[in-house]
Order: structure tokens, then sequence, then C-alpha cells
């Protein structure tokens, strides 16, 4: 049966339209240079399969799907139909988004296609151009460049998880190594279930390639932006810069910042944060992770606000800041930091704390909530695996420098009243009092001899915890091309170095 189908393989054109070769045309055709046979055909797919080299996810899927004997996608009773051509035309198009069309078998199965079309073989079973070898070479490459376009376009050409949650080592040993986690933001990737989708649209006609990579076009808003700036006159390093802002955008999130009316936007490279709700956007300075520690990418949503919030310090902290500490009272009461034994709720004099026991998971180091506290008067709270938030700061200096890369991985934001005032759907005046008077007030252990003493503390205006109802998108992202609020593109530096790793990755396809 094989053999049967591989005798009719091949379709020709005449100079102006495709004429398909049907069984009858080969019946009297006794050239050795149009035998099909299926060992020979066989044995080019073989090579193919063992002289690719390359390794990136789509190569090892067409390598998997013919080593595994699959069928023929491409290569069919009618030869090689016109889906082809669909093909080519999209890969014709990968120069203006900054690649190479060679990366992508173009030159490879034009000039095939067009030898099969016009039924120019070499009847040697030896030469690279006999009939078998011209078809096992576009079975192969239009598999190969099929793959390697829509999963590059639809999902991108890098995979962030790969590239971000393996750069920073935590901890490393002879025979152990582990990483921090920097990329959390979902992101679709090409699956099993994708792969078998595009192995059956391969098979089917020009109009099914054809709307399945169509589809693949990224839906970022943000990726018409990126290409057409790429078509402007550019510097290498500006070029360099849009091609990694590209690559960011054709990630497959599923959700995007310009999807929501309201929402927050930390774009780390900026070193700002922006509010926005309709029209309407506010705009104040950050700090953030420093280069030991970054601040993650990940998308969540800002579900609460609490005032006044005492700061449970994360083992990380304790190993680097605390931990040498341990038995000096001192320096436990000038930081205002107390003790707690989970198991007990109770608290422990600092005096009788070992190191080993502030790092056990028994334990608990907290800064007493209020003025002074590292996390300020309020924290804006929203899930995530990091235990990072967006918080107040009790160092206001750090907003009128210019490298603010100073936080444990947290977000300290330079106008929290103002953020506060907007997480409210309902500019409820009363409210926005006792917001104002919870983050100013002194109370406890921060109240002096020069405070009226003889003024209690107005507990009715006291808040504690205010849920964001309904909750505000928020996104923490990674872009050193970013419009500002009237649209214009503006530059960033890379001030966590991360244009490099997408570069070196995406320059195998230039």
């Amino acid at each position: 049966m094989f053999l049967l189908l591989a005798s009719i393989f091949s379709s020709c054109q005449e100079k102006k339209k495709h004429v398909p070769i049907t069984l009858e045309s080969f019946a009297d055709m006794a050239d050795p240079a149009y035998h099909v046979d299926a060992d020979l055909l066989s044995e080019g797919l073989r090579h193919e399969v063992m002289a690719d080299t390359d390794r990136e996810t789509p190569d090892i899927q067409t390598r998997r799907h013919y080593l595994d004997g699959g069928p023929l996608v491409w290569v069919t009773l009618n030869g090689v139909s016109a889906k082809a051509d669909t093909l080519l035309a999209y890969l014709a198009t990968v120069d203006s988004i900054g690649f190479s069309v060679e990366r992508f078998c173009y030159s490879s199965l034009r000039d095939d296609l067009k030898r099969a079309r016009n039924l120019d073989f070499a009847p040697d079973k030896h030469s690279r151009n006999n009939i078998n070898k011209v078809y096992a070479r576009l079975e192969y490459r239009l598999t190969k460049a099929f793959l390697r376009y829509a999963e590059g376009m639809r999902f991108g050409f890098v995979n962030p998880y790969d590239a971000f949650n393996r750069l920073d080592v935590r901890d490393s040993t002879n025979a152990y190594k582990s990483y921090r986690s920097l990329y959390d933001v979902p992101t679709k990737r090409p699956d099993a279930k994708f792969v078998a989708e595009a192995f059956r649209v391969m098979s089917s006609d020009g109009a099914a390639v054809g709307a399945f990579l169509s589809a693949s076009h990224p839906e970022n808003p943000l990726y018409a932006q990126f290409c057409r700036r790429l078509r402007q006159p550019l510097s290498a390093p500006e070029r360099r810069r849009v091609l990694c802002n590209m690559e960011r955008s054709r990630w497959r999130h599923g959700d995007y910042p310009q999807l929501h009316k309201k929402r927050v936007v930390v774009n780390i490279p900026s070193l700002h944060l922006v509010a926005t709700d309709g029209d309407e956007h506010l705009s104040m300075r950050i700090g953030l992770g420093s280069l030991k520690t970054k601040t993650p990418l990940l998308t969540s949503k800002i579900k609460r606000m609490d005032f006044n919030p005492q700061w449970i310090i994360p083992k990380s902290i304790i190993k680097t800041s605390v931990r040498h500490n341990a038995g000096n009272t001192a320096y436990f009461e000038s930081h205002d930091y107390f003790i707690r034994q989970r198991s007990t709720g109770k608290v422990v004099d600092p005096a009788n704390v070992t190191a080993d026991m502030l790092m056990s998971t028994d334990y608990l180091v907290i800064q007493r909530g209020g003025e002074g506290n590292s996390l300020g008067r309020i924290i804006f709270r929203f899930d995530n695996d990091y235990s990072i938030y967006l918080h107040d700061t009790s160092n206001r200096n750090v907003f009128s420098r210019n490298n603010r890369s100073v936080s444990h991985g947290c977000i300290r934001v330079e106008k929290p009243y103002d953020l506060a005032v907007f997480m409210l759907a309902d500019k409820n005046e009363a409210l926005m009092k006792k917001i104002d008077y919870s983050m100013t007030v002194k109370y406890g252990r921060h109240r002096t001899e020069d405070d009226d003493l003889n003024t209690p503390i107005n507990r009715r205006m006291m808040l504690r915890s205010l849920k964001v109802e309904p909750q505000v998108p928020m996104f923490i992202t990674y872009y050193t091309l970013y419009p500002d609020a009237n649209g214009t593109l503006i530059g960033y530096d890379d001030i966590y170095g991360y244009d490099p790793v997408i570069y070196r990755r995406i320059q195998k396809y230039m």
C-alpha cells in the first residue's frame, strides 16, 4: 500500500498552473527518475531525522513523529498540495519580525517544491535530487518549519519558565543546585494536545493550514506596536531591544492589562507603578527587589488592604540579617521585633533564643505594626507564592534615589494613601478619612512625650483591614520598551539583565 501511495506522490507544474499527477499519469512512465521507492523514501526520512541537530522543541517533536512511525502529512496521493504554498507564504514574512527565512528551511522548501512540480528529478538514487530524497526532504522540512512557525508565533520562541526559573542560584552543593523562581505569569505552552492538533491540521487542506497559522498570530495588543517600531530606522542596540520585547509579547497569557478598565501595572524596568481606571492614571515611584533578590514576575488581583500590619519576617531574611543576633535583646528591641513560638502561641524572650531556633519553622520573628514598621502603615495583599506585596515603607528616602532596587522582593510604593483611595470602588469621604487617620496616627510604643498623650486614639477611626471589592487586577511585568499613558513607546534600562537572556535564545532564528 505504501508503494502504491509513493508511486503517485508527485505533482507537476506547467508554467501557469499546477496539474495534479494521477495514477494514470505514471502508468507509461518507465523513466527511473520518476520511480518512487518506499524503502528509499523511508531511508530519506531517516537521513533527515539523523542529520537534524537542532534542539528546539518543534525540532524534537518533528523527529519524534517520524522516528515513531508517524504518517506522512504533506506528501499525499495527490502529491504535495497547495497547502505547502500556504505555509511558504507565511514563512516568507519572518524577515519582517527580525528572523531569517532560512531558519525555517525556506529556500530548500521553495526549490524542492519547484523541482517536484517540474518533475526535475535525477535518476541516480544517490543524487540529492532523486525523487525519493526530494520528497523525504519536503515531508520532513515542511513539518519542521510548520511547527517552528506555529509554536513560535503562538507561544513564543523562548520558554520563559526555562529562561528565568533556572537563572539565579538559590543554594548549591556538589550534588544539588536550586534556583530562585523569577517567572510565575500564567503562560500557555505547546502541550501534547496542541501538537496533536497541529499534525491533524497538517494532514488537512490548505484552508485549514492557513486558518491555523493565522490563529497563531500573537494576541498581545503590544505586538503590533513593536512590529511597527521594528520597521523604523534603528541602531543595533535599539533593534535588539525591540526584538526582545517582541518576544515577550508573543508569550500567550490569555490576560493582559489592556483588557481591564481598572488595573495596576508594575513594569519593573520603569521603576514605577501605574494604576489606571479608564482615562485616569495614578503614577508613582517604587522600590523593588535587588539583583540578588529580584521581584518575581506574576499576575494576581489585589484583594485586601491591611493597616499598620505586623511583619512576619521571611526565613530568607532571618538567615541573612537576623539569626546572627540571636540572644541579643537590644537588637530585637531596637527593631521592634518579638519572637513567637508557633506551637504554643507564646512570646519568647529573645535572650533565650538560639540561631537554630530562629531558623526553625516553630518560631516566628515578627515586627510590631505601626510607625517604624518596615512595611509602613499599609500593605496591599494579593495571592502569590512568594510572600511579596505592595506596601508603604518607613524609609521614604528610597524614592529620591535613581537606583531603587533595594528590597527582598516586595514592592514599596511612593504614594500609599493615593493607591488606597484608588482601590475604593466608592470614593466615600468618611472612609477616606479613616484611611488617612489609620495611616498617620501614632499609638502604642510610638507615642512619645512630644505627643499629646491626653488625646486618646480614636478607635472608631482606626481601620485594621479593608476588602478590595471588586478585586483589582495587578500585573508585575518586565518590558524594556513599554507605552506610556499616551501610548508612546518609552525605553527603560534593563535593570535585571533579562534582555540578553532572551536575545541569546532568539538568535537561533536569525
